[in-house]
């Protein structure tokens, strides 16, 4: 049985935002690479993780480390209690649920 998926965009100009510059710098395309997963599942969940850094390490196959430095060191989320997020994923999360409603409403 296939799953869902759902596009969501990625700018393409995102290497030059001066916060990942500071993670590129900082963890190489490594990190970058683990931000783009970490996105990936915020969209999977509707923008919550559980701030399990260990949980997280595991299922990327990265160092814990590393992990909570990319979440917490870098301003690119959100951290509330024992959870976290994204802005810009939010943002977007947002818009896709409104054209869904206009959607709706046209038919």
């Amino acid at each position: 049985m296939k799953k869902n998926t759902f596009y969501f965009s990625h700018d393409y100009n995102s290497r030059n935002d001066e916060k990942i510059k500071s993670l590129i710098f900082k963890y190489g395309l490594r990190g970058y690479g683990i931000f783009w997963a970490i996105i990936e599942d915020l969209y999977n969940n509707t923008n919550e993780l559980q701030t399990n850094y260990e949980r997280i390490a595991f299922e990327l196959r990265e160092d814990i480390i590393i992990v909570k430095s990319i979440i917490q060191d870098f301003e690119l989320f959100v951290i509330n209690d024992n959870y976290f997020g994204s802005i810009s994923v939010q943002k977007r999360l947002d818009e896709r649920a409104e054209k869904s409603k206009k959607s709706k409403r046209k038919c």
